[in-house]
């Protein structure tokens, strides 16, 4: 049984598709986890903001399709545990494709893929890295997988549309909307800064914020050069109006 969601204007910021810095640390062997340019930009908006950030996780690049996160070393679970008060992991999927895994592909198979994924991801970061998603990969998802993962503590599932959180007595879920995702506004800065503050003006005091990894990667064909302009404009706005970072799982 779901509690109350309290009152308080708050904001909960996901990444979609992470897969690429652990690639990219374990490739290059760096000190610390914050020589990954993509985590040092994200630990900037936490320093400056104050935003809590939630990564959704795959357990394989299917970019780069030799490396999956059972070669990475468990050498910087210290420093994940360390920072665990705004950085987190979440269960996103077993890889980028096929698209739609757990509503059409193979959604029979979410059980499997969430273990081999919690195993490793403890092993790498610590229990108390990980939290539990706010959302499905391409958002969809079979009843059986969507009870599945309540099971593991999303209390918060994630819909294409609404105007509002709304409780479902079936799932025991609250469903939100996603109020804005950064990469869709590519260099439109202004336009993330708006959308925002429209929201903050009307007074809706929950807010839903995602992103995709990948776009903040040169190497990938979309990238976007002002990716982090937009992140910390998003967080700066939020700030501004006096929005405090949570992870909405953790609220109920």
């Amino acid at each position: 049984m779901l509690n109350p969601i309290p009152d308080g204007k708050m904001y909960n910021f996901f990444i979609d598709d992470n897969v690429f810095f652990f690639d990219d640390i374990c490739r290059h062997k760096f000190g610390s986890i914050f020589d990954s340019f993509y985590l040092a930009g994200l630990k900037q908006a936490h320093e400056r903001f104050g935003t809590r950030f939630t990564l959704n996780t795959f357990y394989h690049n299917w970019h780069h399709p030799e490396f999956d996160l059972s070669q990475f070393p468990d050498r910087y679970r210290a420093e994940f545990e360390a920072n665990s008060d705004w950085l987190r992991l979440a269960f996103h999927g077993h890889s980028e494709f096929p698209e739609r895994p757990y509503s059409e592909a193979y959604p029979e198979k979410i059980a499997e893929h969430y273990g081999q994924w919690h195993q490793t991801i403890t092993r790498i970061a610590g229990e108390k890295t990980l939290i539990a998603p706010v959302i499905f990969h391409f958002f969809d998802a079979v009843p059986d997988a969507r009870r599945f993962m309540r099971e593991q503590g999303m209390k918060f599932f994630a819909v294409r549309q609404g105007n509002a959180i709304v409780p479902n007595a079936e799932f025991d879920q609250y469903e939100t909307p996603v109020d804005i995702i950064l990469n869709l506004f590519k260099a439109d800065i202004a336009g993330i800064r708006a959308t925002l503050e429209k929201k903050a003006a009307a007074g809706q005091q929950k807010i839903l914020i995602g992103s995709h990894e990948q776009y903040a990667y040169r190497k990938y064909v979309n990238h976007i050069p002002e990716y982090f302009d937009g992140l910390f404009a998003a967080c700066e706005t939020m700030k501004k109006h006096g929005y405090e970072p949570v992870y909405f799982n953790e609220l109920v």
